[in-house]
């Protein structure tokens, strides 16, 4: 795991590596090649986690000479691919692997024959290409900016901006989007100028012309369903998913286990396991007296399956001094309030491991959210007739349910790019009108547009494509990316088995009855998980990795948000209304309504732009 970055026609020193230094703190390398029309720059900075000596540093050429390589990532099969190859090395790092295997079939044909997770810059020295590649669900992201004569790349935004000095004003449908979801979806961020590499995808530069030349989905969906009865189905799935926590055990440094009290986590953990390893577990919370906090629950599982387990209790005055690090940390602002304790748990695992396997990443090829339940219901009801019922439905606590109301507000809409839209957005129209003044949603519609129609391309319920849109977005460009930059903010790797790329093809395979039904998900993943853990960790209630932020907001933390987000003159008023924040906050301060999840949004936003016009 390390960082890239890289530019072309823009000259850079390896001193300036130094700004992504805590994502590879265990050397640099910088290498500069002339074109007839062009410089290239290729920096890295490495974590050493497979071969730690000298022999995987980076960048690297390939024995051919005609191919240079940064790589960021991990490659699980590249013993595979070396068998492919069938040519002697002189180093175990899968680096050395991924230049070899790109000099013999290809970046788009390697990139289909990887399992792992991956950013990579390769220049074709000969062709005087330069391509950029981003992994199946983006695990590791990639940005870039491109204009004129003129190309520059990195792991995270701070090099561009802070190191380059590029320029770029803050994009009003990015910010719309981000009002929308939360999050803003790959291609676009918040900076009109800086772009991120769509999850699943190669861009061609060419070096002769200095445009960005094409881009490439190399990604595509299991065409071969499974025909096996569901205790079959099981049966596999439990070879397979060993198979995965095998794959991702591969180090060369310590590795960990970030458990939460849900299945998930406790599953990779169990399966780590009975492969042999008992990995030491972390898990992060704020006392009992909190109904979010999961560390009674963590601490079960690891009794339960022998583990040591290492307690992160954090306090909300602890949060709050890390809340604009945080906001730093992430480059970008992200509406999902588990991004405060996921700081104080990787800052604790990186004093014992290297490495962390996390049971992030099932959600959504599972059906584990509620949204996706609801959506079974579609094929089942006439939905003007249902619609109108719905409206009388209020008094009940599954209307109740926020994340269950919007699932069901999403059944009127007509496409699918609106659904989705209605299922995710904590902001509705009005609300978002009165914050931009304008209830677009940016360009969403064009971003869930693409992957729906790459998604269409199988045969999909409308569940399922929802679920694939998800995998493809919402985890890529949220919960993914927070993961990434918290942890290599203190150079720790973490990995997620659930999302092995054959893993995730045998549960693509899957009858969708075998992953969900109303009110009910990941059956075959829960079936299978009660091989190795008791039913009452297995069905345990879903808590989510939260923080209490709409009682803090109310009390110990309600001073900050005021002077952090209310304050006159701060620079997120030149972009949204003053008025209309004010407004969310004193119906939240009423208690009359719980906007404790549009609040964090906006002072996420805030404390970005802030950084923002600092730069």
């Amino acid at each position: 795991m390390c960082g890239i970055a890289g530019t072309v026609n823009i000259p850079f020193s390896q001193q300036q590596l130094q700004v992504i230094s805590h994502r590879g703190p265990d050397s640099s390398g910088l290498e500069v090649v002339n074109f007839p029309r062009a410089k290239a720059y290729i920096g890295h900075t490495r974590l050493s986690i497979l071969d730690t000596s000298s022999a995987g540093s980076q960048p690297i050429y390939s024995r051919c000479g005609r191919w240079l390589l940064s790589f960021n990532g991990e490659i699980y099969n590249h013993h595979d691919i070396r068998n492919l190859l069938n040519i002697n090395f002189d180093s175990s790092s899968d680096t050395h692997t991924l230049v070899e295997s790109i000099a013999r079939f290809g970046v788009v044909e390697t990139c289909k024959k990887l399992n792992g997770m991956f950013g990579f810059c390769a220049i074709d020295l000969k062709m005087s290409k330069l391509y950029l590649a981003r992994d199946n669900f983006g695990i590791k992201p990639i940005y870039y900016y491109c204009n004129e004569n003129t190309f520059a790349f990195s792991s995270e935004v701070r090099f561009l901006t802070k190191e380059l000095k590029i320029a770029s004003d803050v994009s009003l449908s990015s910010v719309q989007e981000f009002f929308s979801t939360r999050f803003v979806a790959s291609p676009n961020t918040l900076l009109s100028e800086v772009k991120r590499v769509k999850p699943g995808s190669v861009l061609e530069y060419d070096l002769s012309s200095c445009k960005l030349t094409s881009e490439n989905v190399f990604i595509s969906l299991e065409s071969q369903p499974f025909q096996g009865s569901i205790d079959e189905a099981v049966e596999q799935y439990q070879v397979k998913l060993q198979e995965a926590v095998s794959r991702q055990l591969l180090s060369d440094v310590p590795v960990g286990m970030l458990l939460s009290g849900g299945v998930d986590s406790a599953l990779v953990a169990a399966m780590a396991a009975d492969s042999g390893v008992k990995l030491p577990c972390y898990s992060v919370g704020f006392g009992p007296d909190f109904a979010e906090c999961e560390l009674n629950n963590a601490k079960h599982t690891a009794e339960v399956l022998g583990l040591s387990f290492n307690e992160v209790l954090v306090t909300p005055d602890e949060l709050l001094n890390s809340f604009s690090h945080i906001a730093k940390s992430i480059e970008e602002p992200l509406g999902t309030t588990s991004v405060l304790p996921m700081w104080s748990l990787v800052h604790a695992a990186k004093k014992d491991v290297s490495v962390v396997l996390t049971g992030q990443g099932t959600d959504e090829p599972w059906g584990g959210y509620n949204k996706y339940q609801v959506e079974v219901i579609r094929q089942y009801l006439n939905l003007s007739g249902f619609w109108k019922v719905i409206k009388k439905l209020s008094p009940s606590p599954l209307y109740r349910n926020e994340s269950y109301r919007r699932a069901i507000f999403s059944l009127a809409a007509k496409d699918v790019p609106s659904r989705i839209i209605y299922a995710s957005s904590l902001f509705s129209e009005d609300s978002r009108h009165q914050l931009c003044g304008s209830r677009d949603s940016g360009n969403l519609k064009e971003s869930l547009g693409f992957w729906v129609n790459w998604a269409q391309s199988g045969k999909l319920t409308q569940a399922e494509l929802l679920m694939q849109v998800d995998s493809r977005m919402s985890l890529a460009d949220d919960l993914l990316l927070y993961a990434d930059k918290l942890s290599m903010h203190v150079s720790l790797e973490t990995r997620v088995p659930m999302l092995d790329i054959e893993l995730v093809k045998f549960v693509e395979s899957l009858p969708v009855d075998y992953k969900i039904g109303f009110r009910k998900g990941k059956i075959v993943h829960k079936r299978m998980a009660e091989k190795y853990l008791p039913s009452s960790i297995v069905h345990r209630k879903k808590l989510g990795f939260n923080v209490p932020f709409s009682t803090w907001s109310r009390g110990i933390w309600k001073h900050y948000i005021e002077e952090h987000l209310l304050t006159e003159n701060l620079p997120h008023f030149n972009i949204v209304n003053r008025e209309a924040v004010l407004d969310i906050w004193y119906r939240h301060q009423s208690g009359k309504e719980d906007l404790g999840k549009q609040l964090f949004s906006l002072m996420m936003f805030a404390l970005w732009s802030q950084e923002h016009e600092a730069k």
